[in-house]
């Protein structure tokens, strides 16, 4: 275990039109988009799949991604510019789960797991919506992510966690919509069609609406399973089970919905035959645990509550709080971040690897 505090997550701020803002992405972030290009050569060879392959996997979205997303295929290519990379390398990092699984039965892949949670206004001290998870991954991309904040001409403005040269992951934006994401794995995975979930993560955060955030969901073709949690400040939040083909939804329970990575929807486990417990079994117990710390104090939430949760170390390391743990293949898994959204005050505090001493640094959507 690290035992010294380990830095903040770089801010990179963005603006202008798509190809102005992958410019100032891919410059400002070079270092850690060419060290995130390094890491997953390894991971994907590991996987059984050489870069070459990968950057070909990669290579293939391009035509639908040229009909769908044109704007975001752009900010792509800026972003490779930027950072001094090709375009293909980028679009790697965007399609990390489609590379990652092409060979899915052949090779046990470290998972990226995740609890969430979401706690509606009425449920909290504050009266504010706050929205939160665990972003568990290998431990390595510690030292690749950024917090990212685009401003759009028109005034929109998003605020997202995610690895260098990603288009997003985690994150909220200036119309009070925020947004998470687990991993969940099914019998349908791997089906052709889909674009990468990245770019539909980018494309609810540009929403200004709940219900525009929730129809890019059901709306864009999926190639993998993933589960969305989406919430906004004005009150109401919902969890998406998203597998290609259709989404299932869940509403939240006494104001909370905690989620791990397995399939909780009535109609999604009548649906679809759950492989994500075969990969993460502990995915059964650390949500409920999670919930189980929460419950207690519905009506009273604070983000200090949800440290607490959140850092359980029940059964480590299957953890909902993970240390660094040697996969089959070598390699590090961990929580490599909190992440609390406080999504009335726009504003996003970042741990990184909470495993070890940490400290939480805030980032404001609006401040310099």
């Amino acid at each position: 275990m690290r035992k010294s505090i380990t830095k903040a997550f770089p801010l990179i701020d963005v603006r202008g039109s798509p190809r102005q803002r992958g410019l100032q992405y891919g410059e400002q972030a070079a270092d850690r988009v060419r060290l995130g290009i390094e890491n997953y050569k390894i991971a994907f060879a590991k996987a059984q799949v050489e870069w070459p392959e990968a950057r070909e996997i990669a290579g293939s979205f391009i035509p639908e991604l040229a009909r769908r997303e044109p704007d975001l295929l752009e900010e792509i290519e800026g972003i490779a510019e930027g950072a001094g990379v090709d375009i293909e390398e980028v679009l790697a990092l965007n399609c990390r789960t489609e590379i990652l699984y092409h060979r899915t039965g052949d090779v046990d892949v470290p998972t990226d797991g995740c609890t969430g949670i979401i706690a509606l206004p009425a449920a909290t001290r504050s009266g504010h919506l706050l929205h939160a998870q665990n972003w568990d991954w290998r431990d390595e991309s510690a030292e690749t992510a950024v917090v990212l904040r685009i401003r759009y001409d028109d005034g929109h403005v998003l605020l997202t966690q995610t690895e260098a040269g990603i288009l997003a992951r985690c994150g909220l934006n200036s119309a009070g919509i925020a947004l998470t994401g687990n991993f969940l794995k099914c019998d349908r995975d791997n089906s052709p069609g889909g674009i990468p979930i990245p770019f539909v993560r980018r494309r609810i955060l540009e929403k200004s609406t709940l219900n525009d955030a929730i129809e890019v969901v059901y709306k864009s073709p999926k190639s993998f399973s993933t589960n969305l949690m989406i919430s906004h400040a004005g009150g109401h939040g919902i969890n998406l089970e998203a597998v290609p083909g259709e989404t299932f939804w869940i509403q939240p329970d006494r104001g909370l919905i905690v989620h791990a990575n397995h399939f909780e929807s009535v109609a999604g486990l009548a649906r679809v035959i759950d492989k994500g417990i075969e990969v993460t079994p502990c995915t059964l117990f650390r949500g409920r645990r999670v919930r189980d710390a929460l419950e207690p104090h519905i009506g009273d939430l604070t983000f200090e509550h949800f440290k607490e949760a959140l850092g359980d170390k029940f059964d480590a390391p299957f953890c909902v709080c993970a240390d660094p743990d040697k996969e089959p293949d070598g390699t590090l898994s961990s929580t490599v971040a909190t992440i609390l959204m406080d999504v009335a005050e726009r504003t996003m505090e970042v741990a990184v690897r909470p495993y070890a001493e940490h400290t939480y640094v805030k980032y404001d959507l609006d401040a310099p």
